[in-house]
């Protein structure tokens, strides 16, 4: 009987395993650059400490078990909520605090692209800190991660949990606020129709979607969107507060982080669902060609109570988490992952099996210098190997024969000129060092 993989999951086999470990040690590269250091933590949480912090929209999607003991569990959905609960539980830990993390999450949700049930995340918390300073950082650092992959047409898209609150409390939307901003956050996965629709079965009259739409499509040079969001909202003492941030956010990263008005919107639209967050939230939208356009590729903000709410001192925080399932999708899309995946560059073929303990010493030799090299466990003939070398796409077969073993030399046979010669046991890692 044959086990289909569980649905929503993904096996990753060569060569796809590596293009996935260069995305990941990418993130790992650029993330100590910075100065953060790995956390770890259990793939399951406490379910109250999950439902309490996931907010509606997530809430529904938490995979959870008893255990043994009766206690109720759940697969974490995100790693930010784990961190907060470590902080919590450490307060003496030096401020701020700089943590990176690479996981695997889970969310019982409908697959879709670039979204899977099991996904795995690579993000950063910089807790400790309420200035936008820290926010810069976390936006800077994505943005080279990004930039040194060579993956282009991504731009950051910044708005304010604050600025989303005024325009709920200037259309009337507060007894519904979480169903009003996943109804806005609705706009690039299914257009303004999505969003009227969404509005239209909350029981909004048609002038009132004619001005939400207008407020969260406004385009244009980021100071300038913002300029026209505080006229909008200029009774919402809170809101003109998130707009006056986001103003003071840009120019810190146009000043000292080189980032341009190409790369960084406004976008009003851009409120993310999962509910701990206070104040910036943002997302890197793939704006190139293929099936990964207009979705997030990362996303994050702040989130200035939730070490509070996991029973810790107050503390602010921001941070943000990278899908990497659907980086490796824009790479892909973009033409970006081809590299060939590490290989044995040799194999060491006995022509005999009293030459096999021969064999394996000169493979361990090459291995102690670094050279990969493979021998044959099966005891197939030269012809089945040097075949199984070429499927492999093996540079190197050398070949130990009595007469030339017995005078401390080997044949090394180049399979992609189809070239032999005869080499020195003692000269053969530099041989092969020169192709």
């Amino acid at each position: 009987m044959k086990y289909p993989r569980p649905r929503g999951t993904k096996d990753y086999l060569p060569p796809e395993s590596y293009e996935r470990r260069l995305v990941l040690e990418k993130a790992r590269e650029i993330f100590e650059l910075y100065g953060y250091g790995e956390i770890v933590t259990p793939a399951f949480e406490r379910l109250e400490l999950l439902e309490a912090k996931a907010g509606p929209e997530i809430k529904e999607q938490i995979y959870w078990f008893k255990d043994k003991g009766g206690r109720l569990l759940g697969l974490r959905f995100d790693v930010t909520t784990s961190v907060a609960r470590v902080v919590a539980s450490n307060p003496t830990l030096p401020k701020p605090i700089r943590f990176y993390y690479i996981a695997p999450v889970w969310r019982y949700e409908e697959p879709q692209r670039g979204r899977l049930r099991e996904f795995w995340q690579a993000g950063v918390e910089l807790i400790g800190s309420p200035e936008v300073d820290a926010d810069a950082e976390v936006i800077a650092l994505t943005r080279r991660f990004f930039k040194e992959l060579r993956l282009r047409k991504v731009t950051v898209r910044l708005n304010d949990r604050r600025v989303a609150e005024a325009l709920a409390l200037k259309y009337g939307a507060t007894s519904k606020k979480e169903e009003f901003f996943r109804a806005l956050d609705k706009l690039y996965k299914q257009g303004e129709e999505g969003v009227t629709s969404e509005l239209i079965r909350l029981g909004f009259s048609r002038e009132s979607i004619d001005g939400i739409l207008n407020f969260i499509t406004l385009s244009g040079p980021p100071l300038s969107v913002l300029r026209e969001g505080m006229e909008e909202l200029k009774e919402f003492k809170e809101g003109v507060e998130g707009l006056k941030s986001m103003e003071e956010l840009i120019l810190t990263l146009v000043d000292h982080y080189g980032l341009t008005e190409e790369i960084l919107k406004v976008d009003f639209s851009i409120v993310r669902g999962i509910g701990y967050y206070t104040g910036l939230v943002f997302e890197f939208l793939y704006e190139g060609e293929g099936e990964m356009r207009n979705l997030a590729l990362a996303g994050g903000g702040r989130y200035d109570n939730l070490i509070e709410l996991c029973g810790g001192p107050e503390l602010p925080a921001t941070g943000m988490s990278i899908g990497v399932e659907r980086v490796m999708k824009a790479l892909k899309d973009a033409g970006l992952l081809n590299a060939p995946p590490p290989q044995a560059d040799v194999i060491v073929i006995p022509v005999n099996e009293g030459l096999r303990r021969a064999s394996v010493r000169i493979a361990e030799t090459l291995r102690d210098e670094g050279i990969g090299a493979i021998v044959d466990v099966n005891r197939r003939s030269l012809r089945k190997l040097l075949e199984y070398a070429d499927k492999n796409e093996i540079r190197y077969a050398i070949i130990v024969g009595p007469k030339e073993y017995k005078e401390g030399m080997v044949v090394l046979k180049d399979l992609k000129s189809r070239s032999q010669k005869e080499v020195k046991l003692r000269d053969l890692s530099v041989e092969l060092r020169k192709g």
